[in-house]
């Protein structure tokens, strides 16, 4: 099986479980939800585009940060503004922890991907892909840590030790 295919096939995947986890979020969180689904749909249809490269005569497609991720104003929005995300509950919390897991696991893959590619065009490519992963997984992270800050503050201990996933 070819690395694209493979990464067709699980991008497919992850989205069919972002999609089943983000109907256990609250309506607060909808527009995070929404950038998440709009850089995997992108995503995707980048790794579409870039199946049908032959990289003996073409080169990959860009990946392009703005396109993917979408405006960072939006993320600042989402995050900056929107106080009411604090008061969450721990269904919410649990799924975007699994949302984080799975981007995770995927930018771990593009790596091994990069690593693992004998044309070097193709190393590049798989490498900026992890590259975009790590970006999102970045911006999650913070919506984490905001919402573990909060339960900090309400338990007066740390729940869980972060960064040792």
């Amino acid at each position: 099986m070819l690395p694209i295919q493979f990464a067709i096939e699980l991008e497919t995947a992850l989205n069919k479980q972002i999609e089943l986890v983000s109907d256990t979020v609250q309506a607060e969180f909808t527009p995070l939800i929404t950038l998440i689904s709009g850089f995997q749909r992108q995503f995707l249809q980048l790794l579409s585009d870039a199946s049908t490269v032959n990289i003996d005569r073409e080169q990959y497609p860009a990946v392009n940060q703005d396109r993917l991720l979408g405006p960072d104003v939006a993320w600042r929005q989402f995050t900056g503004q929107n106080t009411s995300i604090i008061e969450t509950n721990t269904q919410t919390i649990t799924a975007i922890w699994s949302i984080y897991a799975l981007i995770d696991r995927s930018a771990q893959y593009y790596l091994q991907a990069a690593t693992n590619s004998a044309h070097p065009a193709t190393g590049l490519f798989f490498h900026s892909l992890s590259q975009i992963k790590k970006i999102l997984k970045g911006r999650l992270a913070g919506v984490i840590q905001m919402l573990y800050n909060h339960y900090w503050g309400k338990l007066g201990f740390a729940p869980f030790v972060l960064g040792k996933d």
